[in-house]
């Protein structure tokens, strides 16, 4: 019988090893690949937005912080109007308009300060902006959830007229800031809360530094003429689509 050349069976044997390793390498791996390429679609945390506009109505308090005279709107439940569109990317323009009925004491600063005060008077503030707000995730929800974060400038005002001692409120300059959240549910309709600080300026008039019978005033520091300050609101809202994609 022909005897085999051990030499020449070697190379078969090593590329069957060969063939065999390169298998169990990509047997290996193949469940880590598919990890590192992603989620599928159908279990992904991640969700296109499909609206391009909503329309928001939201009511919240609107927390006015007392100024220095303590003639300033008190703090009082406040309603919203609020509409959206997208812009490009993360980013929407936001036009906002609410009311905040509400009261403020009226002060004679003429009179001793034990007879100064003359009660409180209703009042109502119109409370506009105009901004951009940014969505933290883009043009897609989280597990429904949209981050946000928002500026913008506007105006506010009572359009009131000047009060016995010479106070009006009248209409102010104001900047926007504040972070918020959007539930986004189907067919393109959203719940959100929104966090805003509005910051204007006070000023006051120069009877509020005179003093009356008893050597009181108003206000004794003449640097508190005018000051800024913050004023935080919170709203909840409910927003309907008015565009899809």
């Amino acid at each position: 019988m022909p005897v085999s050349d051990p030499r020449s069976t070697a190379p078969r044997r090593a590329s069957r090893r060969t063939l065999l390793a390169v298998m169990l390498v990509a047997a290996v791996t193949a469940p880590v690949d598919a990890q590192l390429v992603g989620s599928e679609p159908s279990r992904s945390p991640f969700r296109d937005l499909e609206t391009t506009q909503q329309f928001t109505l939201s009511l919240g308090w609107f927390d006015a912080k007392s100024d220095a005279a303590g003639v300033g709107p008190r703090p009082a439940l406040f309603t919203q109007l609020r509409h959206d569109v997208h812009l490009g990317g993360p980013a929407w323009l936001t036009s906002r308009y609410g009311l905040l009925r509400t009261e403020r004491e009226v002060i004679d600063p003429g009179f001793p300060v034990a007879e100064r005060s003359l009660g409180f008077t209703p009042v109502t503030h119109h409370v506009a902006d105009l901004g951009i707000t940014l969505a933290l995730t883009g043009r897609k929800t989280w597990h429904g959830l949209v981050p946000t974060l928002g500026g913008g400038v506007g105006l506010t005002s009572d359009f009131g007229s000047q009060d016995v001692g010479n106070y009006r409120f009248g209409t102010k300059f104001a900047f926007t800031f504040g972070p918020g959240l959007r539930i986004v549910l189907p067919r393109g309709y959203s719940l959100r809360a929104d966090l805003t600080n509005h910051v204007y300026q006070f000023q006051y008039p120069s009877t509020y530094f005179q003093r009356a019978s008893d050597s009181t005033s108003v206000l004794t520091d003449t640097r508190q003429r005018s000051g800024w300050q913050s004023n935080w609101a919170l709203t909840l809202g409910g927003s309907v689509p008015l565009f899809r994609r």
